[in-house]
């Protein structure tokens, strides 16, 4: 078996595992806090995520993405870290104060303080993960997003019932914060990456400047909503609108999310083999889209009872927006090779251009339906999201060479297995007297309906995913096949 594929198969039973713990939180949670709390916890998450992302600075990226690393390379990398960790806590305690008097709500500062402490921790596992990740080293890095992911619930929910509030999810986050740290430095001790080193600065703060730069502003774009709700609606409404945003990110989550980590990794090393990356594309995007779209056709048809089992009934207000952004979010099925794609190529500067292109009005569309509330900022993606891709495209078009036609060449097959998907579900919609709104026994024959239209798609369309079925249970059998014995 190939290492690409060993290193997904272990980055996906990572996210597969740490994604059924994340839900376990969210079910819990969300019947332990208020919307309004929950609400209060997401505006400082906000901030939280976007000084994270700020504070990494693109760093892993450039460890992963370098032809050749220097053991100096990366000792600068953990400087260079810690020195805008520090600077960023620092900044964060400052201004919590003016940060909680613009949404009015006095938690939110202590919020940011608390988390603080997470930002100090993260640089001493940054640079020995990204080396891992470098490696393909996946399934140790599984090991350790699992027990990260069981700490972070742990205390969460502990802290959570014990009537803590909103700031049980951020000292869960810090205590998984250093969780992860130990960890890294267990399972590869390279303590040389942690002596102080301003070697190749320069260029990796170019690399770095560009890197964050894309990464904040689409970040900022996707938690804009979450600033203007609680602005202009209140924590209520940041808190629906956030778990309804949470659900339609569930597919993404367990799919996107165990991929990404191997594509820059698998993308870089193709390039530097002088592999044609346009076929690697075409073909990733096929798998992705005949997965990740019957998903979330299912979600959009199933919303009522996936939000009253996930979220409980105080969340009656979440389920049509969730139908919203499910299927605006099909538009975005070839997103996430993006990013990878142009950094393997040497254009992270494309990455920076397409945000600027297509961030501005997409915000501007968000600002102006937050004003209309809740239902017109999911509406307003049924724009943004399919213009948003229409712009990547366009780039990544110029990079590798490839045409639109291509792309819906690779498409086809996976619309078709869409449509098998909805079949039945959407019949036992039509003929329910509640329309969505269904019960157990409805749901589990929608969910079975939709299982067994997904499989018979795959297998009439003889869709190019139904390989990579066959290729993981074959080595799933010869994994449980009684070696041989020698012969005597």
């Amino acid at each position: 078996m190939s290492v690409i594929r060993r290193s997904v198969i272990a980055s996906v039973a990572d996210k597969y595992a740490t994604q059924i713990i994340s839900i376990v939180t969210l079910a819990v949670m969300s019947r332990v806090l208020t919307p309004a709390e929950t609400g209060i916890y997401l505006l400082a998450s906000t901030v939280i995520l976007l000084l994270e992302n700020l504070r990494l600075f693109g760093t892993g990226i450039f460890i992963v993405q370098e032809r050749t690393l220097a053991p100096q390379t990366v000792r600068t990398v953990f400087t260079i870290t810690l020195m805008i960790s520090v600077t960023l806590a620092g900044g964060m305690i400052l201004a919590s104060g003016l940060i909680a008097g613009f949404f009015h709500e006095p938690q939110v500062g202590h919020l940011l303080v608390v988390a603080s402490l997470s930002f100090v921790i993260a640089p001493f596992g940054g640079p020995l993960l990204a080396l891992m990740q470098r490696d393909l080293s996946f399934t140790r890095l599984a090991v350790l997003n699992v027990a990260m992911a069981l700490v972070n619930a742990g205390v969460t929910i502990t802290l959570g019932t014990l009537g803590f509030g909103p700031v049980s999810h951020v000292w869960g986050i810090v205590a998984a914060g250093a969780t992860l740290a130990l960890g890294a430095m267990l399972l590869r001790p390279d303590f040389w990456v942690f002596r102080p080193s301003l070697h190749d600065a320069r260029r990796i703060l170019s690399f770095g400047a560009v890197s964050s730069s894309v990464t904040v502003l689409n970040m900022a774009y996707d938690m804009l909503p979450r600033l203007a709700l609680g602005r202009l609606l209140g924590v209520d409404a940041v808190g629906i609108y956030a778990r309804a945003v949470t659900v339609c990110q569930l597919p993404d989550r367990a799919l996107v999310s165990a991929l990404q980590p191997v594509v820059l990794p698998a993308m870089a090393m193709h390039a530097r083999q002088g592999g044609d990356l346009r076929v690697s594309y075409l073909r990733g995007h096929a798998l992705m889209s005949a997965i990740q779209w019957p998903t979330l056709i299912m979600l959009a048809l199933l919303a009522d009872p996936v939000v009253a089992i996930l979220l409980g009934p105080q969340w009656g207000q979440t389920p049509p927006l969730v139908r919203i952004i499910a299927i605006a979010t099909m538009a975005m099925a070839p997103a996430f090779m993006t990013f990878p794609l142009l950094v393997s190529v040497g254009r992270i500067r494309d990455t920076l251009w397409s945000s600027l292109i297509c961030l501005p009005p997409s915000i501007l569309a968000v600002i102006v339906a937050a004003h209309l509330g809740l239902t017109a900022v999911a509406a307003s993606l049924l724009i943004v999201a399919p213009f948003q891709m229409f712009v990547a495209l366009l780039f990544i078009r110029r990079a590798i060479g490839l045409r639109i036609g291509q792309l819906w060449a690779a498409s086809l097959r996976s619309i078709a297995v869409t449509a098998a998907t909805a079949a039945l579900p959407m019949l036992v919609i039509a003929t329910s007297k509640d329309g969505f709104d269904l019960g157990m026994v409805q749901t589990g024959v929608a969910v079975a309906g939709g299982a067994i239209g997904w499989l018979a798609g795959i297998v009439l369309t003889d869709h190019p995913i139904r390989s990579e079925i066959m290729a993981v249970w074959r080595m799933i059998a010869q994994g449980r096949r009684p070696a041989t014995q020698p012969a005597a």
